[in-house]
């Protein structure tokens, strides 16, 4: 007789909506200054589809929602390495570009007993910015009329934020939880924005940005266990993000340089080092979970980041960002918890 056991059953649906700029003078204005935004997910939320929200664990570190951190009831150590490869392809060309590093540390430490508070500390992506795109346009004449010459864009960014946190998860009876999460956020973002003229191969054009971000920001969080059944528990989890202003340093200048050369003639510098604050909206995310104890687990959630016209750069009233949403959904069957010979029945 074949035994067949499904031991991981996973659905992630992600839907996004990025911010787009704008802006006419490039294809790929959409792109965040401060990069794609995570999720804050660990290893066990990102086996889940991303759900966290409202999936509290005794055995792992919970880093979306705060308030889940009471049902770690052991001293815990997570670390997680990432990398990252992605193609970019259009008719003409294909670039692949990848990295890798130590992507998350966390600790969990029980402060009072039965997980009336637990804290935990550590670090994690806040922000990820890594690109390489081109395009191309036809050059039109005086009267409008197109000609044989064609316009290269190149863009390219690398850099992000990382966020050092101290979050804490207070338990008030047998079924609610409250938790706040504190950050410092800081890192760099380069940026390259480079065109040339086929018909004019002895320079080209390049618009280099850098740009330092720096600030505290805050996360909250409510969580709710109800235990209906003998070993069946209904969770519901919310998180919300307060508004960030991180205190930004810009450089940014108009250079013109010789291909296969390091020359490079500067013809305006735009920001000189400028003081600035970029505007980070608040965020806001629901989620519900079904768990029987050591055998299913099984969730939805929901976040959403509203972008207004208050968001970004304060001197960037002429652009205008879009809101941005993100489904989760995940299932995780254990066929055997007790099982100490196979890794995959437990």
């Amino acid at each position: 007789m074949h035994r067949i056991h499904i031991n991981i059953f996973l659905i992630y649906f992600f839907f996004l909506t990025k911010l787009t700029v704008a802006q006419d003078t490039t294809p790929f204005s959409s792109i965040n200054p401060i990069g794609e935004i995570s999720d804050n997910s660990f290893a066990n939320n990102l086996a889940m589809g991303g759900v966290g929200i409202s999936n509290g664990s005794y055995w792992h570190l919970n880093n979306q929602n705060p308030a889940a951190l009471v049902y770690n009831r052991f001293t815990t150590f997570e670390m997680g390495v990432a990398s990252d490869v992605r193609q970019i392809v259009n008719d003409k060309n294909k670039d692949i570009t990848g990295n890798g590093n130590i992507n998350y540390i966390g600790f969990g430490i029980p402060i009072l007993k039965g997980g009336k508070w637990v804290t935990s500390i550590g670090f994690n992506p806040y922000s990820n910015t890594n690109y390489k795109l081109f395009s191309q346009e036809q050059v039109n004449g005086i009267n409008g009329d197109p000609t044989s010459a064609l316009v290269n864009y190149n863009y390219d960014g690398s850099g992000g934020l990382t966020e050092v946190y101290f979050s804490n998860g207070f338990k008030f009876g047998n079924d609610f939880s409250f938790g706040f999460k504190g950050s410092y956020v800081f890192g760099k973002i380069n940026s390259n924005i480079s065109s040339s003229i086929s018909n004019e191969p002895q320079f080209y054009s390049n618009l280099f940005e850098r740009s330092s971000f720096k600030d505290l920001s805050l996360s909250t969080g409510l969580f709710y266990k109800n235990e209906f059944k003998e070993d069946n528990f209904l969770k519901i989890g919310l998180i919300y993000d307060l508004n960030s202003s991180l205190d930004a340093t810009r450089f940014s200048q108009l250079e013109r340089k010789i291909p296969n050369s390091l020359s490079v003639l500067v013809i305006d510098t735009i920001y000189n080092n400028e003081i600035s604050k970029f505007n980070i909206p608040r965020n806001f995310g629901i989620g519900v979970s079904y768990e029987i104890i050591d055998k299913l687990s099984v969730g939805l959630e929901f976040r959403s980041r509203s972008w207004n016209s208050n968001s970004g750069y304060n001197d960037n009233s002429s652009k205008s960002y879009k809101s941005e949403f993100q489904i989760s959904s995940g299932i995780e069957i254990i066929p055997d918890a007790e099982n100490v010979n196979s890794f995959f029945k437990r």
